[in-house]
């Protein structure tokens, strides 16, 4: 999942994400040696495409460059994942840090000389990459650890251009002190929240809100809501009677709209509240047992002269004991079947394709013919609250 270099998901991800704006150093092209950087400031840097990208140090042509989404996911995973490659391998990685501008780059750069390897994409940088031919297709025979990802994974996206490994599932702050108890989404439209301070969601990627509250419907299976057309109206409508007095950026945002007596109850991600949350006093957080959530392919990006390394990297990164040791460091939820939480997640993540299929990921191949007029709508209840 996107993000900027001061959290571990930046919620600024509209549809600038894929027409960013971001530009190269001014040639048209991105070099393979040279190092890369912008300065990211805030949510409104990164809706113009800023991010933090640069390469490591000591970087050569024998390292594989790997692009990750800034702030604590970058951080994160080096800790969890660097050191285990490096200790089996001789490639040794050359991280660099993205947001908005990762798919501009490949754009930019000339078609053999791409500005790294291999790069993260969440769904909709997946399917519009796919759209602009910027990833190369995958092997699956050269994938040891494929048969062992959960088939709802595989099922969701076409893994050719990209194998399912990380992501997480929505789940549900609330202030345990507030008259709520939220268990399920379709709490949200409750009484007890409507009398509560108000409800945080997430403003750029609107998606999933959206989804969450059509879950909540529970008029259609699942999110089935929104891949009616006639229903979307249902679904907005349901959000704006949730009371929302955060229309929030960042987690930033969501925490300090807490702390600040706002809001009682918030629609965020489990990657940044199962461990973050002990840093805030009078909070918990409900994993709804159906829910909406985001996970990443990863991808080998078009022109890469390190095909044979990035899947061999990308295999790594479907291990079961690589995908154990990693949710130490950070808590997601991962694509191996056999994968070993730690004790304080395992009850919250699906480690078995049933428990998978609880979750709603958006479907890009769907939404794409609606963003326009959906983020749109989603503009005008945040402009008119």
């Amino acid at each position: 999942m996107a993000a900027d270099p001061q959290r571990d998901a930046d919620t600024n991800e509209t549809k600038s994400v894929i027409e960013s704006t971001a530009k190269s150093d001014g040639s048209g092209t991105t070099s393979r040696r040279r190092l890369l950087s912008a300065a990211a400031a805030g949510g409104a840097a990164a809706l113009a495409g800023c991010a933090e990208t640069f390469a490591g140090e000591g970087a050569g042509d024998d390292q594989l460059r790997v692009m990750v989404w800034s702030g604590n996911y970058a951080d994160r995973f080096e800790e969890g994942l660097i050191s285990q490659w490096e200790a089996e391998h001789d490639v040794g990685i050359d991280l660099r840090r993205g947001w908005g501008e990762v798919l501009e780059d490949i754009r930019n750069a000339p078609a053999d000389d791409p500005p790294f390897d291999v790069t993260v994409a969440e769904g909709n940088f997946y399917y519009y990459g796919r759209q602009d031919d910027l990833f190369e297709p995958i092997d699956v025979d050269n994938m040891s650890n494929y048969d062992e990802i959960m088939d709802f994974f595989t099922e969701i996206r076409d893994p050719e251009y990209g194998m399912p490994v990380d992501g997480a599932p929505c789940t549900i702050i609330h202030r345990d002190d507030a008259d709520v108890d939220p268990e399920a989404w379709a709490d949200l439209s409750s009484e007890a929240v409507a009398d509560s301070a108000g409800v945080g969601i997430d403003t750029g990627f609107w998606w999933y809100p959206m989804y969450a509250a059509a879950i909540g419907m529970d008029e259609e299976d699942g999110a089935g809501e929104m891949y009616d057309d006639a229903l979307h109206d249902d679904v907005l409508a349901r959000i704006e009677d949730w009371g929302i007095e955060e229309w929030a950026a960042s987690g930033e945002d969501i925490w300090q709209a807490f702390e600040n007596d706002v809001i009682d109850v918030a629609q965020w991600y489990y990657d940044q509240t199962a461990f973050d949350i002990d840093d805030y006093d009078g909070l918990s957080h409900t994993m709804p047992e159906q829910t909406t959530g985001w996970i990443n392919n990863w991808c080998i990006v078009r022109g890469t002269d390190m095909h044979d390394e990035a899947e061999q990297f990308i295999d790594f990164l479907l291990d079961a004991d690589v995908q154990s040791e990693w949710a130490q460091d950070h808590p997601m939820m991962f694509s191996n079947e056999n994968i070993d939480y730690p004790a304080e997640l395992e009850d919250d993540l699906p480690t078995t394709d049933e428990e998978a299929r609880r979750i709603a990921f958006p479907d890009w191949e769907y939404l794409a013919a609606h963003d326009a007029d959906l983020s749109d709508e989603f503009s005008r209840m945040q402009q008119g609250s």
